[in-house]
């Protein structure tokens, strides 16, 4: 029932696709910023600035990702012991790699034009880490594509979305920093169903769309290791199952 089997992923081979075309789209926008910066540097130091835009350029021409502030976003899989007590081992495993499966998919397939990794699955549950937050929503909206394939045919899926923001040290596929324990410690508290933000993640992300702060609700706050309070929690309103992609791709002009 898998649309696409472990052996015929080609996710490294897309994944760069998108990487260069990434890239390409970045450079043509450097060109269109160095003219900018170049033109507001003072005339005392324009060889000071052009060798600052190099370095960014440098840097870019370089592909890797690095270190740095991202949002931090798990996804687990909602009632996995559950099935697994009814449906055995074996049923178990093959329902947890199409949902790992459709993760990654749905990363290639979603029009995300910003970094965007899948770092690693843990048991029923996946770890990204994104640039930008309507990119986030393009890709969970893909992601709820995928899975509803299988619920035509009788197996439901449904999972929560956590959503932190904080400094990540990217080393291989083990993103290590305070911000992605934390996220961990949000699952029980987030709703099947929902896509939730610590309140941190929330400051940053509600200038992103066009709903703004309208869009979310405060749902609850939970105890994070290095808060002397416990933390808000907000969850993005959701009204109908297309909304997340209507929700990312909608301008000012038409806020609600």
């Amino acid at each position: 029932m898998l649309s696409r089997s472990l052996d015929s992923l080609t996710i490294p081979v897309r994944f760069m696709n998108k990487q260069d075309d990434l890239l390409n789209t970045q450079y043509y926008s450097l060109d269109k910023i160095q003219a900018e910066f170049l033109k507001y540097a003072p005339a005392y130091a324009q060889e000071e600035a052009k060798q600052a835009i190099y370095k960014v350029f440098e840097l870019q021409k370089q592909g890797v990702l690095r270190s740095g502030l991202y949002y931090i976003v798990l996804t687990d899989l909602v009632g996995s012991t559950k099935f697994g007590a009814e449906n055995g081992n074996e049923a178990l495993t093959k329902r947890i790699q199409y949902f790992v499966l459709s993760s990654i998919n749905a990363l290639n397939d979603a029009p995300i034009k910003n970094v965007s990794l899948f770092v690693k699955e843990i048991g029923d549950a996946v770890l990204f880490v994104f640039q930008h937050f309507p990119d986030i929503l393009l890709w969970a909206s893909a992601f709820r594509e995928y899975l509803g394939v299988m619920q035509r045919v009788g197996e439901v899926f449904e999972i929560r979305v956590c959503v932190n923001v904080g400094e990540v040290s990217l080393q291989g596929v083990n993103p290590l920093s305070l911000a992605v324990s934390q996220t961990f410690k949000m699952e029980k508290a987030v709703p099947a169903g929902r896509v939730v933000l610590t309140e941190a993640a929330y400051h940053v992300a509600w200038p992103t769309l066009a709903r703004a702060y309208h869009g979310f609700k405060q749902i609850t706050s939970i105890q994070l290791d290095g808060f002397l309070k416990a933390v808000p929690l907000y969850q993005l309103e959701m009204h109908d199952k297309d909304d997340l992609e209507r929700i990312a791709k909608e301008r000012l002009d038409q806020n609600p």
